[in-house]
């Protein structure tokens, strides 16, 4: 599979420290997180992926293209966004988060990764909004909030639980490299992308790094969101080639 990032703002991207993603999965979680961050904070492009994984659609956005893989950051930031506008397509996901992986590990000034996906919302047993799941690494870090450790540590992903797809294999990958990552698991409705579940992952994501991400708009333009959520994956969806699925785990 080919697989290279084409950086266009190396200064900007070297000056992060911290690495976010968010996937297609359930509720949407992911997704709509990681777009709202780089809406909310005005972000730009700094790098794009080219990979034969990618499925054949771009669109426009703010007069210039759109790739399937794009890195958003900002000079006053220090941390770079990744998003997915759509997912690799299933048979090479595997190799894609492999590679995605390294290219975390190889860059030198990268510390830390947060990777934002969905938990069903109707497995909730607590008043948390979050479930965790972290790498081995992510307790030698010594930069994470304050009370962070305890936090993951008391809501920590039900036994019984699987993750899957890219956020899963990522965070395989990263924690038998001991590189530190955590994923973030908000809850949210299986069946439609959850705009109001993505609440919470924002919220926790406004507290781990430390600037200000307000949700208002979040919460107003719930249904806009669902809508072009949905208008975006119909292409995708039509080939036949790659679906989402609905399961009672992270997908």
């Amino acid at each position: 599979m080919k697989f290279k990032i084409f950086v266009e703002q190396a200064d900007i991207l070297d000056n992060c420290r911290g690495f976010i993603g968010g996937w297609h999965g359930l509720g949407e979680i992911g997704y709509i997180t990681v777009s709202h961050l780089i809406q909310e904070l005005k972000m730009r492009r700094i790098a794009t992926i080219m990979s034969s994984g990618a499925p054949p659609f771009i669109s426009v956005q703010n007069n210039q293209l759109r790739l399937p893989f794009e890195i958003y950051g900002k000079k006053e930031l220090d941390f770079a966004v990744f998003i997915p506008h759509l997912q690799p397509y299933r048979h090479v996901q595997i190799e894609f988060s492999e590679k995605l992986s390294e290219w975390i590990l190889s860059h030198q000034n990268f510390e830390i990764a947060y990777f934002v996906g969905g938990v069903d919302i109707h497995l909730k047993t607590s008043e948390s909004t979050l479930q965790y799941i972290p790498t081995r690494a992510l307790y030698t870090y010594t930069h994470l909030a304050p009370g962070f450790t305890e936090e993951v540590n008391s809501n920590l992903l039900d036994p019984g639980l699987f993750v899957a797809g890219p956020l899963a294999i990522m965070l395989g990958y990263l924690d038998m490299n001991m590189f530190p990552a955590v994923g973030l698991l908000a809850y949210a409705e299986r069946e439609r992308p959850d705009p109001l579940g993505a609440v919470a992952a924002v919220g926790k994501l406004d507290e781990l790094l430390n600037v200000e991400i307000k949700t208002e708009e979040l919460v107003k333009n719930a249904r806009i969101i669902e809508e072009e959520i949905k208008r975006q994956l119909a292409p995708m969806e039509e080939t036949g080639k790659d679906k989402l699925t609905t399961r009672r785990m992270y997908t």
